[in-house]
């Protein structure tokens, strides 16, 4: 995420044809700043990322999926609540209660019950942290399986010193808040620079915590980060939770029974994971990898992978040769965008709800800048990018509710929207 490319892509959306669609009002809010907008793309610009790549990329193509229908082209955004600072993760506490979690970039878990934003916060960390950084801060949440019996969540942000700390914490006697005194440290990684830091967090089928971290930050990878396996910085991280102190590594990771490197490595190669997810229907794990100077990317791990996958960061930002000399056995994005379309890809999620049929199976992906959001589908030649619509605020993340539908983010002016159909 690049908070400050904001400005130059806050007027694209009014740049297009097609005629704006406003943003439903929740019925409880009286008083709101003035609504963003969607605007619909017709037609659909379709691209399709096909098992080729440029000469000096040497990677290996992820295995062409079945085919998927065609998604519609008419949606809303519902809106769910306003009044957030800098939200950047919205969350489920996967215990029947249908209430929203939203994590504040400041340091704050608000939690949004019956369609209202409750005033007391669920958790307040700002004190742990700092976010003078554009990227620092309260980055990631995510609430443990068996939440409903163990009362067990996690976040990452990036502590004084501007280090990545996960941290577990309870729940307390209150359901809507949490106990400050429950912090564990799970695992701290020291950060050269300020950006890049990552910060998502997943439980993935398998039970076990994935953890995705930048490759330290600057520039081009000064140090390395992405493709050295004695570092945590770079990569995708599975462990172990449930057993160990803090953690134990799982005996199938890719590394687990290597010498001389970190066992707790899934997925080398990237250089800032800012928002991933698996699929909850096939378990298939999405990466959307935000870019250096030209492109932006989306990579894709089937859920029979056994780990190890390389992406390529820094020999590759996305197909194209960027520090060169790469070697065989990369893995490919699925899709790539240039800078003329944006600047930070924000990760969504494969829709699994039920009130938008025609998107099912669907990963959407968009861009934190522009503002663009496409939809992702299997096709014969790799995978198909539809260009859905536009919105006119600063998409910093997309969120999934316990049934599976879908929301959108706005880090700027701290709304969170539900996708919903035109005619809805």
């Amino acid at each position: 995420m690049k908070r400050l490319w904001l400005l130059t892509f806050l007027l694209v959306a009014c740049a297009r044809n097609a005629p704006p669609v406003v943003i439903l009002p929740a019925e409880t809010n009286t008083a709101r700043p003035p609504l963003p907008t969607v605007t619909l793309l017709k037609p659909t610009s379709t691209i399709v990322v096909s098992n080729t790549a440029e000469p000096t990329a040497t990677v290996s193509i992820p295995p062409t999926p079945t085919e998927a229908p065609l998604v519609p082209v008419s949606y809303r955004l519902r809106e769910v609540v306003t009044g957030l600072t800098e939200p950047v993760v919205l969350a489920h506490a996967r215990d029947g209660s249908g209430r929203l979690f939203v994590v504040e970039q400041p340091g704050r878990i608000r939690v949004v019950q019956n369609g209202e934003l409750l005033a007391e916060p669920f958790l307040n960390v700002r004190e742990l942290l700092t976010d003078r950084g554009n990227e620092q801060g309260l980055l990631g949440l995510v609430f443990h399986p068996r939440y409903a019996e163990n009362g067990f969540f996690f976040i990452n942000y990036t502590d004084k010193g501007g280090d990545t700390i996960v941290a577990r914490y309870s729940v307390s006697a209150e359901a809507n808040r949490a106990d400050p005194a429950s912090a564990k440290t799970i695992l701290k990684v020291r950060q050269p620079y300020a950006n890049h830091n990552g910060g998502d967090l997943a439980f993935g089928p398998d039970g076990y915590l994935y953890i995705g971290l930048g490759d330290g930050g600057s520039g081009g990878d000064p140090q390395g980060n992405g493709q050295n396996l004695t570092a945590l910085l770079g990569k995708m991280l599975r462990i172990d939770v449930d057993n160990g102190d803090p953690y134990a590594i799982p005996p199938d990771n890719p590394f687990a029974t290597r010498s001389g490197v970190r066992h707790e490595i899934w997925a080398t190669g990237l250089r800032n994971p800012w928002r991933f997810s698996f699929d909850r229907g096939t378990g298939d794990l999405f990466i959307a990898d935000v870019g250096q100077n030209q492109y932006e990317e989306v990579n894709y791990q089937p859920a029979a992978s056994r780990g190890g996958e390389n992406y390529g960061w820094n020999y590759l930002e996305g197909l194209h040769e960027y520090a060169g000399n790469a070697p065989a056995g990369l893995s490919a994005p699925i899709f790539e965008y240039s800078h003329a379309e944006g600047c930070s890809v924000t990760g969504g999620y494969v829709y699994r709800g039920a009130s938008l049929p025609g998107l099912q199976g669907v990963y959407l992906v968009g861009d934190y800048c522009s503002g663009q959001v496409w939809a992702l589908t299997p096709a014969a030649a790799g995978w198909q990018a539809d260009l859905l619509f536009e919105v006119s605020f600063s998409l910093s993340a997309f969120g999934e509710d316990e049934a599976g539908e879908l929301y959108l983010l706005d880090h700027r002016r701290g709304g969170v929207y539900q996708l919903v159909a035109g005619n809805q």
